[in-house]
């Protein structure tokens, strides 16, 4: 449904890219749209030799500690952990740099991708204490998302191995208001947020009713798509890699933050959203016009 621009001034105040699924991100200034969300976001993932299923920090809460680096400059990718000397990979793999396809389950979705190299598995299987292969995902094979896509998306929305959209958006009312509420204070990172809004006068929550919203001098479109639950993740402590033992934060957003009518058990915070087109830019600082609202509803699973 279209609106009035919403009265409220809203910015882009951070943008975070995630180049290896479940490890920390980088703080970019500015990143181009491309076809699976920001710049490198979530094209690399641990996944289990074994049982091939993807590792994250709710089987290993100590990949919160794994740094990673975008070196622009010598067009590399480099993870670091204590005691770990650094693992480098191409920044932008060729096809030389990558070997075995395999096929791996994200939720609902089947990715294809390729293995890292030896060296890489190495790595990761020291880290993670167990055989376990570092994978990129096939650019030449795209992984189109189905679900609760706007009707006037001009590019099908895809994914890296994001958990869903290409876009996670959350804002800094809504944050504010989840500390109010939570034993101990939490910071964007604890919700892996690849934009953060601000505004002066925003509401809390007030983006669960944006459906479309115009970014930048060029007035992009981004859609927002769905209201993003929340697995264990804000429970791992950024600074110690450990999971809290008093399940918190999300013991208490489950007393307050179970909102969604379509999945009301579900613990919700942030938005799903998807660009109308790939290749524009978005940079901190650029303008955001709420331009329409409307009704987002769980109704499939993400």
């Amino acid at each position: 449904m279209a609106v009035a621009e919403d009265s409220n001034e809203w910015t882009v105040s951070a943008l975070y890219t995630y180049p290896v699924k479940s490890c920390q991100g980088v703080r970019l200034h500015e990143s181009q749209l491309t076809s699976t969300g920001l710049e490198y976001d979530r094209l690399w993932m641990l996944v289990d030799a074994r049982s091939k299923r993807f590792v994250t920090q709710r089987q290993l809460p100590r990949l919160a500690l794994v740094q990673v680096t975008i070196n622009q400059a010598e067009q590399l990718l480099e993870l670091s952990a204590d005691s770990m000397p650094p693992l480098q990979l191409p920044l932008h793999p060729q096809p030389a740099d990558l070997h075995d396809s395999v096929s791996v389950r994200v939720w609902y979705d089947m990715v294809e991708a390729r293995r890292c190299g030896d060296a890489a598995d190495s790595w990761v299987t020291q880290l993670v204490g167990r055989p376990t292969w570092l994978l990129y995902k096939d650019p030449q094979k795209p992984r189109l998302v189905s679900r609760y896509v706007p009707q006037n998306c001009k590019d099908a929305p895809q994914s890296g191995f994001a958990d869903v959209f290409p876009l996670h958006v959350t804002t800094e009312p809504s944050l504010d208001d989840v500390n109010s509420h939570v034993p101990r204070p939490l910071s964007q990172q604890h919700f892996r947020p690849n934009i953060v809004l601000r505004s002066p006068q925003g509401k809390p929550y007030a983006e669960e009713e944006w459906t479309r919203v115009e970014v930048g001098p060029k007035r992009w479109s981004l859609f927002f798509t769905s209201r993003t639950p929340r697995c264990s993740m804000p429970n791992v402590d950024l600074e110690t890699g450990q999971m809290s033992e008093d399940k918190e934060p999300m013991a208490t957003m489950r007393t307050f933050r179970c909102v969604d009518p379509g999945k009301p058990s579900f613990v919700c915070f942030g938005m799903q959203a998807a660009p109308q087109t790939a290749g524009n830019f978005i940079k901190v600082g650029d303008s955001i016009s709420v331009c329409e609202r409307g009704f987002h509803s769980l109704t499939e699973p993400l």
